[in-house]
């Protein structure tokens, strides 16, 4: 089977995507390309992200890179002889219809692998519905660690919360003098473990919370303090221009979720000079990656270039289609059960490094990459996030 860097240029079949109002569903089959009187067995994945409504940009970032990997599988002669077919779903970032279209995935016997949901609230509502049929579940764009300790078959693409926290504790300890640190955002999974890395690291951290009246900076330290912000990108966005009107002058420290446009369009110029912290880089500033972008635009004249969740989309579906013909090679039948046997023994080497499951089913190896917003909203990668330097 072929291994990444090679794009080939055959074309196969796709199914058009059909009935997203009513049905809040994308079936999509892909079907390999096949000599006159042939005819190869075929085998699903599923994809279950927001196709639709305010994430809708999630969905279609994945939707093209899970596509590309299994269009240059089946142009290739398929995986052990199957061809494997893609099955979508839009969950538009709601639990319960995430819950419904994980359903919809377990019934059907041809599905032994899915990828998704690509949102924490999402990903965790579904995982007990992939638990009890037995299929294995790939989750990029994760830091939720209860999902792999809770659920033996899920499969988390990116590293625990914590390393994420350890890395901007360790930058923050170069900001000068002794100004605290404010956290906003401490119910979510990097707030929290910034609170227990801060903890065990002898660290003070002020907790602020958006509660009307109040003002968000009565537990400051000083205005000069910096502060974690673990929130999705609007009301990142939110926070970020509501202290700097109020006179905050420190810098502003996140996750992935302060790469996204929606951080800086919302924040405006209180977003430059922040500094993220993500396992999910952009692909342009990935090494080797042109041939990917490339043949990503290609897919059609609408795609725009990829953001931040196509890489890990891509690479979980190479490594699910090396899992599969390891399943197949060792079971001659591919199954779900084989194949949850077969992700923790696969080793996937491409252009987000070398990706391989420890026992907890995590990804803990996974490189992090640092961003620091532009006064144009622009997230640019820096080697050095020059932690010192005033924002």
């Amino acid at each position: 089977m072929r291994r990444i860097g090679h794009f080939a240029p055959g074309a196969i079949g796709i199914g058009q995507r059909t009935g997203v109002a009513l049905l809040a569903v994308i079936v999509i089959l892909l079907a390999g390309c096949r000599f006159p009187g042939s005819v190869r067995p075929s085998i699903k994945i599923g994809l279950v992200a927001p196709f639709e409504g305010r994430y809708r940009y999630i969905g279609y970032d994945v939707l093209y890179a899970v596509r590309l990997a299994l269009r240059e599988a089946n142009s290739d002669g398929g995986v052990g002889g199957y061809s494997v077919e893609l099955v979508a779903y839009d969950d538009r970032g709601d639990p319960e219809l995430a819950i419904q279209q994980a359903r919809k995935l377990a019934v059907d016997p041809q599905v032994v692998a899915v990828i998704g949901h690509f949102q924490e609230q999402t990903t965790e509502a579904a995982a007990p519905v992939y638990d009890d049929s037995g299929i294995p579940l790939v989750a990029p764009g994760m830091l939720s660690s209860s999902l792999t300790g809770d659920y033996e078959g899920v499969f988390r693409l990116g590293p625990p919360a914590c390393a994420l926290a350890q890395g901007i504790l360790d930058c923050l300890e170069a900001e000068p003098g002794d100004a605290g640190l404010g956290l906003v955002g401490a119910e979510g999974y990097l707030g929290r473990a910034i609170l227990l890395e801060a903890e065990a690291g002898g660290i003070g951290v002020e907790v602020l919370t958006a509660d009307g009246e109040t003002g968000w900076l009565d537990v400051l330290p000083d205005l000069a303090s910096p502060l974690v912000c673990d929130a999705e990108p609007l009301p990142a966005g939110r926070a970020a221009s509501d202290l700097r009107a109020l006179g905050w002058t420190g810098r502003l420290y996140g996750g992935p979720a302060l790469t996204a446009g929606d951080f800086a369009s919302v924040a405006g110029g209180a977003a430059e000079g922040a500094l993220a912290l993500t396992p999910w880089p952009f692909p342009g500033d990935v090494p080797g990656s042109d041939a990917f972008g490339e043949s990503y635009e290609a897919m059609g004249y609408h795609v725009g270039p990829p953001g931040t969740l196509a890489l890990p989309a891509y690479e979980a579906t190479w490594l699910l289609l090396e899992a599969l013909e390891r399943d197949i090679e060792e079971n001659g039948v591919p199954s779900r059960a084989g194949m949850a046997s077969a992700i923790p023994s696969t080793s996937r080497t491409g252009l987000l490094g070398e990706i391989v499951f420890d026992a907890a089913g995590e990804w803990a190896g996974a490189p992090l990459y640092w961003y620091e917003i532009q006064p144009d909203g622009l997230p640019l990668l820096v080697e050095d996030p020059a932690c010192a330097a005033a924002p």
